[in-house]
């Protein structure tokens, strides 16, 4: 007794299983976790570190590489980069890709110690390093709090108050605030009411910080109880740091508001500003708990703000920049309307070929290999996104192919008489094992991606989870529910042998089948022919290719685009809001612009793992633009860069799209070595090559341009003199620009930093720097040109970056519109890899280039191992050489289909097309499978080989067509999504072609290969 045998004597249980599948799946497509893309875990921490008032140089060499140093002797290092400013080192700390995301907690504890073991080390003035791991964390909420009219308190208020309240929303991880305003208590000193009473700044800095301190003035014993004293005598209101004693000498009390204007303010130069629609305002990020649905999330979120909407002001208005939850529920919207048409023309292409019955019980078997796949994905907690959906779509006519293979066989069975319990279970019986294999081949076919370490091969893994769990439960109700819906509704005389009927009646008796009989026995009789004809279409096919455009990831398809604006180094950040508060203007009278939200010094959020991140720049700004929709993105932002090119040629404004995988640059070759000068030579000679290339634009280098440093040189024999010292200059210098940090104004439940000023001439403002008074040990001040020996206007690098601790350098570009970065890559790379390289530089290609290698190899690194395995499967169905050399030979043909396909549609050949290639090659490893498995089970049953080869190919002409024909045209919806559009193309025109390959070459290899005399084939 066979599987499909005990289980028809169970016919209840397996009614109630399938019933329970229906509800089961309904159930777990409404439960489980759903994202807009999948979780993908950044194995990336930064180390911040604070040195102020240190040029690049000394940061570099007296923080950023103590730091390396240590961090360098941790284990799983992938690699480090660091960028070390003036007063401000950021390390970031590549984790290795095959380190699982459990064990990264872990690792940031060993970083921690890391970092906290050597800062002793770091010079006197070092902040401690503050190590931030959650760099990765997706906030998939980012709302804007905004309101015309309100200050920027009021607005920071209210924001903070939406934020307590949503932390409390179940299933809300973490929230950000992006753009709030610091504050600060200004303290701007009279240089002349401080020299006519004689004054010392110094004697302000240590009365206020002696007021300000905290000291335990200890407790005291009252009978048996033990009192605590109170010690309260902290700046509480701005009137009680005004009317602090400076000096009461002569009887005539002097109080600080007498010398200084002290108020509230902003601390500037501010780093971080928002607005939305020209408005000022604070974004609100929110990150979900790990494995929550987005969607439900989004639901509670809404549901919380209306509530709280009744204690925000008229005018606060909280507007939605990003709303995954929004974004993802389209999303499945739009998949389920892609999967009702597969589902359609996949059970439509079923009724004309097989019958309506057959059609709509292989249909059946369709949606429940669906709802068994939610059931599965719930338990193994795989989430409903991007890839997970396109993978069922792409797994639609893949299901369908066993259930074909049993419900065909059934069907001719009982045409030829069998009994019909026998029928029910004969084909099955026979074919199990031969479609267990190839299935598992199938599923092999995706299994490299899944092993894939990078985060290209996270983000496609459920890819290849989908698809195994998918083929693997279509296998099991092949052999279940197949053959009981097959015995339910295959009933009546259509479906049975009539009385008066030849016994051996011929089920491939029709026009069709004799055709395509007679083109297999003309194939056999020239096979020579057909084999070269192969042959030399393979070959046009590798010509071909060469016209195929190449890209790694398209952009996805969203009504919302980025602007990316930098000014030149050294440029103010108040210059960058003047300049995107024009360009603002102007796209808000657009008609195809919906909104505009603005962000100054840095990207708000992650609010998506898809977009390019900008740290911490102050001559940066972005535009988050919204569109209609994505046509129109992708019109207007071409139009836009146009505009942006004419018209703000001095800044360096790229349009940005949302990609799986983004880079810096597009293309982007880096110099390592020691030399700064020398770095910035071979730069700007692949630089040169770059702009001589008439498809590359924006080329530009990581380091930027040099800025100019205003450089008073200190005079020891001045010092000597005067009794000032360097800290005497950088006080009083630091007091004539952006303030002197003096201590802490506590304000409610906020710590204000005070800042001393001194007040300087705005329209003299470099020649009052100049003479700014200098207060050292004496009483009276001296001004500064009579401190140092001269003040020079210099340049230097504004930063210094290494890789791996060594400096490193990058030339960058990106590719013109109409182009793609390969397109670019091929022009430049010959000449840039010709420049020569002093002894001790090396060059290395990064951007696309180096992401599409890595993904591709890795890749490869576990193609063997899929290719082996599934080589040994195939051995183990055939236990012999001669078949699976077959399959092996009919595999690289599937380039035919695939490269001729691609061409045709203008589709480009990139990373998700080559794992369409890859499960192409498994389907048609299937085919292949059942169709050698067919020859060898007629010659056991005593048939001729040649009369074999030709009625095993006959056979399975239906179910091989219909089983790559569903495939082909399930795969319809896909084709315009920018993602998965190639790899549709892919897979239909290589399974078109395939399907070919299988019925005719297969046959022709077989008896190439087994020696068959073909000369008569003709006359049977």
């Amino acid at each position: 007794m066979n599987f499909t045998e005990a289980v028809l004597k169970q016919r209840k249980v397996l009614l109630f299983v399938l019933i329970a599948l229906t509800i089961g799946g309904v159930f777990s497509f409404f439960k489980m976790g759903k994202l807009e893309d999948a979780e993908i875990s950044v194995k990336s921490a930064l180390v911040i570190t604070k040195y102020p008032g240190a040029s690049p140089h000394e940061v570099e060499l007296r923080v950023t590489d103590v730091l390396e140093t240590a961090i360098q002797a941790m284990d799983n290092i992938d690699d480090i980069e660091s960028r070390s400013m003036a007063g401000y080192s950021e390390i970031t700390v590549n984790i290795k890709k095959s380190v699982k995301s459990k064990e990264l907690p872990q690792l940031w504890d060993v970083l921690r110690r890391k970092v906290n073991d050597i800062t002793p080390a770091l010079p006197q003035g070092a902040s401690k390093p503050m190590v931030v791991d959650d760099f990765g964390d997706v906030y998939g909420i980012f709302l804007a709090l905004s309101g015309d009219g309100y200050s920027g308190e009021e607005l920071q208020d209210y924001a903070r108050y939406m934020k307590r309240e949503l932390l409390l929303v179940e299933g809300v991880k973490r929230i950000n605030l992006f753009g709030e305003q610091e504050t600060c208590i200004n303290i701007e000193l009279s240089q002349e009411k401080m020299a006519y009473l004689g004054i010392h700044p110094a004697n302000v800095i240590q009365i206020l910080n002696q007021q300000n301190g905290m000291v335990n003035p200890g407790s005291l014993k009252v009978g048996g109880d033990r009192i605590r004293i109170a010690s309260d005598g902290s700046f509480h209101e701005l009137d009680d740091l005004k009317n602090i004693l400076i000096s009461a000498n002569d009887k005539n009390p002097i109080f600080l508001k007498d010398i200084a204007q002290v108020k509230e303010d902003y601390v500037r130069p501010f780093t971080r500003k928002m607005k939305y629609n020209q408005v000022p305002a604070i974004g609100l990020t929110i990150a979900m708990e790990k494995g929550g649905n987005v969607i439900e999330l989004g639901e509670r979120v809404q549901q919380r703000i209306d509530e709280l909407k009744s204690n925000v002001p008229v005018g606060i208005n909280i507007n939605r920049v990003f709303y995954q939850p929004e974004r993802v529920s389209v999303a499945i919207e739009q998949f389920m309307i892609n999967l009702i048409e597969s589902v359609l023309i996949v059970v439509f292409v079923l009724l004309l070929a097989m019958g309506f019955r057959t059609g709509l019980l292989i249909g059946s078997g369709l949606i429940f290999t669906i709802l068994g796949t939610f059931i599965v994905m719930l338990s193994v907690d795989i989430t409903l996104q991007r890839v997970s959906l396109a993978a069922i779509i792409i797994a639609m006519g893949m299901l369908v192919d066993n259930a074909i293979v049993i419900a065909d066989g059934i069907l001719v069975d009982l045409k030829k008489g069998l009994k019909r319990d026998e029928a029910m279970s004969r084909t099955s019986k026979q074919t199990a094992m031969p479609l267990l294999g190839a299935t598992v081949v199938a599923i092999l076919a995706f299994l490299p991606i899944y092993l894939s370490p990078d985060s290209t091969g996270e983000f496609c893994a459920s890819l290849f989870q989908v698809v195994g769990i998918s083929l693997f439960l279509s296998w099991i109700l092949a052999l279940t529910q197949t053959p009981y819906f097959c015995d339910l509704f295959l009933r009546g005389k259509k479906y049975e042998k009539q009385e008066g009927e030849e016994a051996q009646t011929d089920p491939y008796a029709g026009k069709f089948y004799q055709k395509f009989r007679h083109f297999v026995k003309y194939s056999l009789r020239h096979k020579t022919m057909i084999l070269a004809v192969t042959v030399l279409m393979f070959f046009s096919a590798v010509f071909v290719f060469k016209y195929v455009k190449q890209l790694f990831m398209p952009n996805l398809e969203y009504n919302q685009f980025i602007v990316e604006y930098w000014l030149p180094e050294g440029s103010d950040i108040e210059t960058v809001e003047s300049d995107l508060n024009d360009l603002e203007t102007y796209l808000l009278k657009q008609e195809d612009v919906l909104n505009v939200t603005t962000s100054l010094g840095s990207t708000p959020a992650r609010y998506t793992l898809v977009r390019p991140f900008n740290n911490s720049h102050a001559n940066y700004g972005e535009l988050i633009i919204d569109t209609k929709d994505y046509e129109t993105t992708v019109r207007f932002g071409a139009d836009l860069q146009e505009f942006l090119d004419e018209n703000y040629s001095w800044a360096r404004a790229r349009v940005r799209y949302y990609s799986p995988i983004s880079t810096e640059s597009m293309i982007e070759a880096k110099f390592s070595g020691p030399d700064p000068k020398v770095l910035r030579e071979l730069s700007e000679k692949a630089e040169r090559i770059m702009k001589d290339e008439p498809i590359a634009v924006k080329v530009t280098n990581n380091w930027k341009n040099q800025v100019k440093v205003w450089n008073p040189r200190f005079s020891q024999a001045q010092s000597r003199i005067t009794g000032i010292n360097r800290s005497d200059v950088s006080n009083a210098l630091a007091c004539a620009t952006d303030g002197l940090a003096i201590g802490v104004f506590r304000k409610a439940d906020d710590i204000l930093p005070i800042y001393l000023k001194t007040t300087v001439e705005k329209d003299k403002y470099v020649e009052s720097l100049e003479n700014t008074p200098v207060w050292g040990a004496k009483p009276q001040s001296i001004p500064l040109r009579q401190v140092v020996s001269d003040i020079e206007i210099e340049f230097e690098n504004p930063v210094i970056k290494r890789y791996d601790r060594r400096r490193a350098i990058k030339a960058q570009c990106d590719p013109a519109p109409g182009y793609n970065a390969p397109d670019v890559f091929n022009k430049v790379q010959e000449k840039i890899e010709a420049i020569p390289l002093p002894e001790g530089y090396d060059l290395e290609w990064l951007g696309e280039h180096k992401n599409s290698a890595d993904a591709n190899e890795n890749i490869e690194k576990f193609l063997p191992l899929a290719f082996l395995l599934m080589v040994i499967i195939i051995m183990m169905l055939f236990n012999n050489f001669r078949q699976p050399i077959i399959i092996l030979t009919i595999l690289p043909l599937a380039f035919i289909g695939v490269s001729y396909g691609l061409w045709l549609t203008g589709k480009p050949f990139g990373f998700m097309a080559v794992l369409g290639t890859l499960g192409l090659m498994g389907m048609m490893i299937k085919n292949a499978v059942v169709l050698l498995d067919q020859i060898n089970l007629d010659i056991s049953e005593g048939k001729d080989v040649l009369v074999a080869i030709i009625d095993s190919a006959v056979s399975r002409m239906r179910p091989v067509i219909m089983a790559s024909f569903t495939t082909i045209l399930g795969m319809i919806p896909l084709i315009p999504d920018e993602l998965f559009g190639g790899m549709a193309v892919a897979i239909m025109f290589g399974l078109l072609i395939g399907s070919i390959i299988t019925l005719i070459i297969v046959p022709v290899l077989y008896a190439v290969f087994y020696r068959v005399n073909t000369k008569e084939v003709m006359d049977l």
